[in-house]
């Protein structure tokens, strides 16, 4: 490409470009005068015009291959792979069946909205390429994330999709090997999700009962504080599910049956495993005071429709938890009963069953875990808990006295 007057537009391969500059002096690449393709104008995330030229000359081949005008080849993305073109190949890639590494629906959407802080954050420090994130720039992005005051836990995700994606690039032969790179990170203890007492549920479902257009939403907490359930997977929970004669709630992922899918009514559970938990009998009484309808699902929202986590959390909020919170004061600074959520109710359960002698195997079949290490998210000790076992314990006196007393290992 030869060198032009710096207001003439710039005939590349595929289009036709604008070099223009910001207020900081950076050049940007205008390709709006091609009126039938989207171009935009992107920076170029540089102030030196010849590196201007070159990247523009990437630029115009890149979104060639994104709009199907040429074909990618290895010459072509190996070390000038650029941020878009790697995001897109990555996300075609989840759009594959996931017996074909694709991913489920849900989390495409988290994926999608990674993409969308990176690419943001790339445009910010000038980064145009993927051979530019190395482990070095890689924590770039987790303090980029810290500084807008994202949680620790969406950091830790965030982070670890960029380096998956960096990972299969390489696999897939769009980057060179030594682009690849391998970065710890230490997870997050603790959880921020506000557990509930058994005061606090106990009042929120007499409140709701109490309000004929509440009744619906008294189950739903009856139901989730009961048995463990995520709200998605008590909305999917049909009457063929539940064996009345043994007592048993069994829920299976049904992603793998076509039928399901076809109609439309094809259950996910997050981690593709299920699970089996005996009922207690508060969420046999739900059962029993609930009609049955012809599509088989047990659960409804509170006009009949299906039940939405989304509206079950608004009424839960704005019409339980907001005319309660006096009842029940949050301490300034800490999490309380004013932050409670939906969720809360499934670490209420494994709270309370743990606190009831639940053990580590029988919590991991009710909630369909592998790993008892999330158990301790879950589990919230109370401080009644921890005084009454600290008083069980004999710390002092003779041998014999241990024989006579119940001791808390």
């Amino acid at each position: 490409m030869s060198r032009q007057p710096k207001d003439a537009p710039i005939v590349c391969d595929h289009f036709t470009w604008y070099l223009r500059r910001n207020a900081s002096g950076v050049y940007l690449a205008d390709g709006r005068v091609n009126s039938k393709f989207s171009l935009g104008k992107p920076s170029l995330g540089t102030r030196d015009r010849e590196e201007a030229l070159r990247r523009l000359r990437n630029l115009d081949r890149q979104k060639a291959i994104e709009l199907g005008l040429a074909k990618a080849e290895l010459q072509d993305v190996n070390h000038e792979l650029s941020i878009e073109l790697g995001w897109q190949l990555y996300m075609d890639r989840c759009e594959q069946p996931e017996i074909l590494e694709g991913v489920s629906p849900a989390t495409r959407q988290r994926y999608a909205a990674v993409r969308d802080k990176h690419v943001k954050f790339c445009g910010a420090k000038a980064y145009t390429t993927w051979s530019e994130m190395t482990k070095k720039t890689t924590k770039e992005y987790g303090v980029w994330l810290a500084k807008k005051e994202y949680a620790d836990r969406t950091i830790v995700l965030e982070v670890n999709v960029i380096c998956s994606v960096v990972k299969w690039l390489v696999e897939e032969e769009y980057l060179p090997a030594s682009c690849r790179f391998l970065l710890k990170l230490s997870k997050p203890e603790g959880s921020t999700t506000y557990c509930y007492t058994k005061r606090q549920v106990t009042r929120v479902i007499e409140f709701c009962n109490t309000t004929t257009s509440l009744v619906w939403l008294a189950q739903v907490i009856t139901a989730l504080a009961t048995s463990g359930l995520r709200i998605n997977e008590l909305a999917k929970l049909r009457w063929s599910d539940i064996d009345l004669s043994s007592n048993t709630l069994c829920l299976t992922d049904e992603r793998a049956r076509p039928r399901r899918n076809q109609t439309g009514q094809e259950r996910r559970i997050k981690g593709k495993r299920g699970l089996a938990l005996p009922m207690h009998p508060a969420f046999r009484n739900v059962l029993a005071a609930l009609p049955r309808h012809r599509d088989a699902l047990i659960c409804r929202g509170q006009l009949g429709d299906n039940l939405s986590d989304r509206r079950a959390l608004e009424a839960l909020q704005g019409r339980v938890i907001e005319p309660l919170k006096d009842e029940f004061p949050t301490p300034e600074g800490e999490i309380g009963f004013a932050a409670g959520t939906i969720h809360g109710l499934r670490h209420y359960f494994c709270s309370e069953a743990y606190r009831n002698g639940a053990k580590d195997a029988e919590l991991l079949e009710w909630l369909g875990h592998r790993d008892s290490e999330i158990m301790k998210l879950y589990r919230h000790l109370r401080q009644e808990d921890s005084h009454r076992r600290m008083e069980q314990i004999n710390f002092l006196g003779s041998d014999d006295e241990e024989d006579g007393d119940t001791n808390v290992a």
